[in-house]
């Protein structure tokens, strides 16, 4: 059933639409109790199967006769098509002799909006298996108040399961490539041998090894920011939701592995190609995180280029997938960010509510013999974990909690990342009802992070003035 090992013995349900680990006792779902005794996995799978055959309502009719109408309304509309359905689904819009005209795709569990007029018609199919219709859609006429009211936006038109995708929908998400994706993963204890732009390992630093660092190397320096936050490397604005965000995996909130196929064929030729023809100055990231106002960085711009933002969605969302066990929808994918020489990210939590499973996929690096650039990121019982990748290498994390950035300064050229988002449809940020105890919870030891015990500059581990008194190195 589980996509990886897992060390709990319990097997997933769906509950009130979300996975959860069964145990002896009792689960909420909708405000009422239900006992639920553990079964095999089998067993699970032959009664989900069988409940969610029963209770699948039906596909509507296609209409053949449906088509567009000549628009009696000159003025746009705009239509949110919300779809929660676990597929990737086609939308057609019918021309006026009701022939399907491909309008792209809808993402799993997502939202598109297209703009219309009034009479124009709409269907919507499965891509898979006998492409189904799902859902067929006609905008309607404008009432008298929203033309006063010079309204041009439709009420949400839900696209929701019916017949044979509601019936797979209702069993836990099982990758048919989990082997693919488990040979990929790295050994999280891999020593970190040679030199550094070499890497691809992580390695684990203690409070006596960040005391070696130089402060003049890590951080936002004086010449960046404000007196007051010279040397900072952790934010302390954006924290608060740390002790509230649920693990979606029973690890330690991040993996790393190499790049399957589908995901090399989509970007390494791709990049080089676009690094000589589209690369532009990124805009100042907002928040304080980064020093990209005073060390500029570039950017390829992948909304430019839907193929390849369209390919990396999809193959993250099954990584992710298989990674937590869970359904995902996707949230947010953007870069090709290109650092240069100069750069640094200070360590940060991300989106509370969008940012529950991710990854940094790697495409290319130029950096100095021992410029090796890690992920930082700060862990359990005063530990920070420096995750050092090469071209072609995936970081899963879950940033929503999970301290990360990268405080040390790029020593090097050309540092290529693409950032991927997902989170769980039914995760509504902190205020999810009992939502610390959704998915494998909350740990106890989430806040004894060194920032949670007062450090958040480079120089709370080494004095600025011993380090030059002494010539300090850095680790």
């Amino acid at each position: 059933l589980q996509t990886q090992a897992k060390k709990s013995s319990t097997v997933p349900v769906i509950v009130g639409g979300s996975i959860r680990g069964a145990e002896d006792g009792c689960c909420e779902r909708a405000g009422t109790v239900e006992k639920m005794r553990l079964i095999t996995p089998l067993a699970l799978l032959s009664l989900l199967g069988a409940v969610g055959a029963a209770s699948a309502p039906a596909c509507p009719p296609s209409d053949s006769s449906l088509r567009s109408s000549p628009a009696a309304d000159a003025n746009k509309v705009s239509i949110n098509f919300k779809n929660a359905v676990d597929e990737e689904l086609g939308l057609y819009w019918l021309d006026g002799n009701g022939a399907e005209i491909e309008q792209g795709t809808i993402q799993p569990l997502s939202d598109a909006s297209r703009t219309s007029y009034v009479g124009h018609a709409f269907r919507i199919r499965r891509l898979v298996k006998e492409k189904d219709v799902l859902l067929e859609y006609k905008v309607p006429e404008r009432t008298e108040d929203q033309k006063r009211a010079h309204r041009r936006r439709e009420a949400p038109v839900h696209v929701v399961p019916c017949g044979a995708a509601a019936e797979e929908q209702a069993r836990p998400p099982v990758s048919p490539r989990a082997a693919e994706f488990a040979a990929l993963l790295h050994p999280p204890d891999k020593p970190c041998v040679g030199t550094s732009d070499k890497w691809s390992c992580v390695r684990y630093l203690g409070e006596e090894d960040l005391r070696k660092r130089d402060p003049r190397e890590y951080g936002l320096q004086p010449d960046e920011v404000s007196e007051h936050r010279a040397f900072t490397t952790v934010d302390t604005t954006y924290v608060r939701q740390i002790n509230s965000i649920p693990r979606v995996t029973d690890g330690p909130g991040y993996a790393k592995m190499s790049f399957t196929e589908p995901m090399r064929r989509a970007l390494s030729d791709w990049y080089f190609e676009r690094r000589n023809d589209s690369m532009i100055t990124h805009d100042t990231i907002p928040g304080g995180y980064t020093n990209n106002d005073k060390v500029l960085i570039d950017k390829i711009d992948l909304d430019r280029f839907r193929t390849q933002h369209g390919q990396i969605v999809r193959e993250m969302r099954e990584i992710l997938q298989w990674w937590t066990g869970l359904r995902l929808k996707h949230t947010s994918t953007f870069g090709v960010r290109v650092y240069r020489r100069g750069s640094m990210l200070i360590d940060h939590v991300d989106r509370m509510d969008t940012h529950l499973a991710s990854a940094v996929i790697q495409i290319h690096q130029e950096v100095d013999e021992h410029g090796g650039w890690p992920l930082e990121v700060l862990l359990p019982n005063r530990t920070v974990g420096e995750v050092y990748t090469q071209p072609g290498e995936i970081i899963l994390y879950e940033g929503a909690w999970l301290r990360h950035g990268r405080p040390m300064r790029f020593r090097g050229n050309e540092f290529a990342n693409v950032f991927s988002h997902f989170s769980p449809p039914d995760w509504q940020g902190p205020r999810t009802a009992n939502g610390k105890a959704m998915y494998y919870g909350v740990p106890d030891d989430r806040l004894t992070t060194l920032p949670d015990y007062g450090y958040a500059k480079s120089t709370d581990y080494s004095p600025l003035a011993a380090v030059e008194a002494h010539d300090g190195s850095e680790l």
